[in-house]
């Protein structure tokens, strides 16, 4: 019988834009319309990651430490709240910029720029560098000397569920919910002292007169409410939203979940 399989990655990303790895998922549909989900949790990295960060992925009972979860003919709920129905009346208005000629609602995740508020977790598409992979030490020191720029290509490495070799020391599946929070702390320290660093910077070109500051970019409210209403409603990519906004990535992001919460307490 033929088949059509789609894999993806679902991910969570921190303050820091670390990306975690956490769990593989496969969807499975046969020529007679049956169809099968399979999750494939990456547990040496959710076992690090801090409960403000993770609340484990819904729909799931992680606790069972399976290592496969599989959903026969049932749309898990990590899929059917944060993806379009097939009875949704503007459908095809969510598939077109995506090219896709059908609903398959993994798809759609892994291609869609909408974000869902309910969580940190998303998915992306699978690709052989997905896989395991063990980092010499060797070749994060080609990044240079700065401290900041080794620690984040190990904690990169760390989140992603790689291995770590170097002559000092070894960090896999076994010790990586160890060396995991003395990274980050070490990682958030420098940031701080850099950032510190860069605020003394400013304020000393400020007396001397030459650095006024950054001035935010004025946005009508009617136009941002509508073209953030449009995104969150999967009615408009984030490629058009930042356009329509004359807007970074970064600054779209702060705007729209700037609105979220004022949306979320009205």
């Amino acid at each position: 019988m033929k088949e059509h399989i789609t894999r993806g990655i679902i991910c969570l990303q921190d303050e820091y834009q670390f990306v975690y790895r956490i769990a593989a998922i496969t969807y499975t549909i046969w020529e007679d319309g049956s169809f099968a989900y399979v999750f494939t949790p990456n547990y040496t990295v959710i076992d690090m990651l801090p409960a403000n960060l993770f609340q484990g992925i819904p729909g799931l009972d992680l606790s069972a430490r399976k290592e496969n979860y599989i959903r026969k003919n049932i749309i898990p709920v990590f899929i059917s709240e944060r993806a379009p129905g097939e009875n949704r009346q503007d459908l095809w208005q969510l598939l077109e910029p995506h090219q896709m000629a059908y609903l398959n609602q993994l798809e759609w995740l892994i291609k869609t720029d909408t974000v869902y508020s309910g969580d940190l977790l998303y998915v992306k598409a699978y690709n052989s560098s997905d896989d395991k992979q063990t980092i010499r030490m060797d070749s994060v020191r080609t990044l240079g000397k700065r401290s900041v720029q080794i620690l984040r290509r190990l904690l990169e490495s760390l989140c992603f569920g790689h291995d770590i070799v170097t002559q000092a020391f070894h960090i896999d599946d076994a010790t990586r919910g160890l060396y995991y929070p003395l990274l980050m702390e070490l990682y958030a320290q420098e940031k701080a002292y850099l950032k510190k660093r860069q605020s003394t910077g400013i304020q000393q070109a400020a007396l001397q007169g030459r650095y006024s500051g950054r001035k935010p970019l004025p946005i009508d409210d009617t136009k941002l409410h509508e073209v953030l209403s449009d995104y969150q409603k999967g009615r408009i990519s984030l490629p058009n939203a930042m356009k329509n906004l004359g807007v970074s990535q970064s600054t779209f992001y702060r705007r729209y979940r700037k609105w979220l919460n004022q949306e979320n307490s009205q």
